[in-house]
């Protein structure tokens, strides 16, 4: 029997947006939709910007499935290209593998994800902390809505992205990155732990997160709904 993973989800539908105008429209259906609007700026790869929704659901994959793409079409239906959908299991749903050998009766393009937000002074050196944050695998991003280039602070976020390993190594290794951070007096908040379950392009994130199960193929990015 294939898992359910019951519980709460976090759903992403992301879009091709190549003008301010369409970007700004896209806030205005999201408003309708009542889901969060997000605009992740990435400082590498093939898609380096990525409008998304995020919204909450619960009950099993099977269930958040059809409600996201749900979703996804009265998003099409008001003219945008959804290029990715994905579903994210909150990390203790049912069904999460726990150990590594767990891991061998899901999908290898099931993926644990862990995100924290930084926050940086003004003299923090972003290219030094990239560099830092590869060494574990790690990278960075922006939320775009977010900025705030006036103030004393800033934000960035960190994404880790584990394939092939159960949820006691993937936090192991998030844990170590946290305290390497911390080591580095860098402040972090709002720390997320999930468990991607389903992800209709992976090769959205071709040449930012280059650790995949899949062959990336360039150029295919927006091909995916």
């Amino acid at each position: 029997m294939s898992a359910d993973y019951t519980g709460t989800f976090e759903a992403h539908i992301t879009i091709r947006a190549e003008s301010l105008a369409t970007l700004q429209r896209f806030q205005q259906i999201c408003q309708q939709l009542n889901v969060k609007c997000v605009l992740i700026e990435l400082p590498n790869g093939v898609t380096r910007s990525q409008p998304m929704t995020a919204s909450y659901h619960r009950g099993t994959l099977a269930q958040v499935w059809t409600e996201v793409h749900n979703l996804a079409q009265r998003i099409c239906l008001a003219g945008f290209h959804v290029t990715r959908i994905k579903i994210e299991a909150m990390l203790y749903n049912q069904d999460i593998p726990v150990t590594d050998s767990e891991v061998l009766r899901h999908p290898v393009t099931n993926y644990f994800e862990f995100h924290i937000k930084a926050l940086l002074s003004k003299e923090t050196d972003l290219e030094a902390l990239r560099h830092h944050c590869a060494e574990f695998g790690a990278h960075l991003s922006v939320n775009a809505f977010k900025l705030n280039p006036n103030g004393q602070h800033h934000h960035r976020f960190i994404t880790l992205r584990v394939y092939g390993l159960g949820r006691r190594s993937a936090q192991a290794r998030f844990q170590e990155l946290l305290a390497s951070l911390r080591a580095r007096h860098i402040s972090v908040v709002q720390p997320q732990q999930e468990y991607t379950v389903y992800d209709s392009n992976l090769e959205l994130d071709a040449g930012w997160l280059i650790h995949s199960p899949v062959e990336t193929k360039g150029g295919k990015a927006d091909e995916a709904y």
